[in-house]
Parts: C-alpha cells; sequence; structure tokens
C-alpha cells in the first residue's frame, strides 16, 4: 500500500513557518553584529547566521534593506514587549490595551516617519524583486510584528468567540496602524500627524465595536 501524501496546508504551513523563522534568524544575526558595536554587512550576516548569502539577500535584497529591518525592531521591540506584557487590572481589558498598543505604535510611526516610509520603499521593493524570479512568497517580505502585537493583545478573548472571528478582527485592525496606514492618512487624508493618531484610534474603536458587538465601548 502506497504511503499517504502529508495534508497540502500543513505542508504550505511548515514552509511559511520555516521561512519565518529563516527571516528571524537573518534579522537576530544582524542584531548580534550591531550589539558587539559592528555595523553588519549581508557577508557577516550570512556568516553569523551560517547562511549562504543567496539565501540573506532572498529575504533582503540589498544591504540598506537589512539596515532598515534592523533599525525599525530594534526600535520597537523591547517597548513593546514591556507594554504587552502589563497586568490586565485596575479597568485594563484587552479591548483598552489594544487601543493603548495601537496608540503607542502609531505614535512612533510618527516620530520616526521617514525610517517608516524607507521601511515601505523596501518591502515593496522586495516583493517586486520576488515576482520578478518568480518567488511569489509574502511571507518573506515583512514580520508582521502588528499582527503579533494585536493578537497576543486579544488572546484573553479567544474562548469568547469563533476563531475565524477573532482572526478577522485581527486583520481588520492591522489596517489602522503600522507605516502604510499612517502613510495614507497624511498622503491621501492630508491629515497632521496627531490628527492621523486620532482617526486611526477611533477606527480601531469602531472595528473593536462591530467585532466584539457584545461589549461596550472601550
Amino acid at each position: 500500500m502506497g504511503t499517504q501524501s502529508q495534508d497540502p496546508l500543513v505542508e504550505a504551513s511548515g514552509r511559511v513557518n520555516q521561512k519565518r523563522r529563516t527571516r528571524a534568524a537573518i534579522v537576530a544575526a544582524a542584531r548580534a553584529i550591531l550589539d558587539r558595536g559592528e555595523t553588519p554587512t549581508v557577508a557577516q550576516v550570512a556568516e553569523e547566521a551560517q547562511m549562504t548569502r543567496t539565501t540573506v539577500y532572498r529575504y533582503f535584497p540589498n544591504h540598506e534593506a537589512l539596515l532598515v529591518e534592523l533599525s525599525v525592531s530594534v526600535g520597537v521591540d523591547e517597548g513593546f514587549a514591556e507594554l504587552l506584557a502589563g497586568p490586565l487590572d485596575g479597568g485594563i481589558t484587552p479591548q483598552t490595551r489594544l487601543l493603548e498598543v495601537i496608540d503607542e505604535l502609531n505614535r512612533y510611526v510618527a516620530g520616526n516617519e521617514r525610517l517608516y516610509r524607507t521601511a515601505q520603499r523596501h518591502y515593496l521593493d522586495t516583493w517586486l524583486a520576488g515576482e520578478r524570479a518568480g518567488q511569489r512568497d509574502r511571507h518573506q517580505v515583512r514580520e508582521g510584528r502588528r499582527l503579533r502585537w494585536i493578537s497576543a493583545t486579544l488572546a484573553p478573548l479567544r474562548d469568547t468567540m469563533p476563531d475565524a472571528d477573532l482572526r478577522r478582527l485581527e486583520s481588520a485592525l492591522c489596517l489602522v496602524t503600522g507605516g502604510e496606514a499612517f502613510t495614507v492618512l497624511r498622503d491621501v487624508c492630508g491629515l497632521e500627524a496627531d490628527e492621523a493618531i486620532a482617526v486611526a484610534h477611533w477606527a480601531a474603536q469602531a472595528l473593536l465595536i462591530a467585532g466584539l458587538p457584545e461589549v461596550s465601548e472601550p
């Protein structure tokens, strides 16, 4: 009797996770070099991560893209880890904590707008390079921090609603935070930075009310 092939969805999920781990390993190697007081090059990162330069270039098509990603990750990871680790007490709910996270990220983007616009350009360049090479894998373009933070913040609600509904809410909330959302509010809507942050807060609040109809306004 022949062996049964692996479930295609399981196999695809395994490939996605592997690519995420590879990308994370590249960034971790670059940060280790930076922590030693050096400016990491692609060659150094490849050696530190025990990968080929070709692999590193697949995730970061040029040296500047790697440095921009490193700048973004170093700037926000520690601060948000502390915020997300805060206890839910004194009237703090997952919804109110989520609004804090979104406000904090959008304020950080406002204070580092040039960096985030540069990062967006590199993310697009990476996607286009993959498209030209016939590699249409969205998961190697970027880490997706905002989804990870939103998901972690709303984790206490997982037993109160269907997984599909929570996933849809998490995905929708990604639209109102981060560099792309801030750029739309600034460029398309013509808002000042403080106005953009306030509108994003309002939109996140509206999404929470719509996605959690049994919950009153946070």
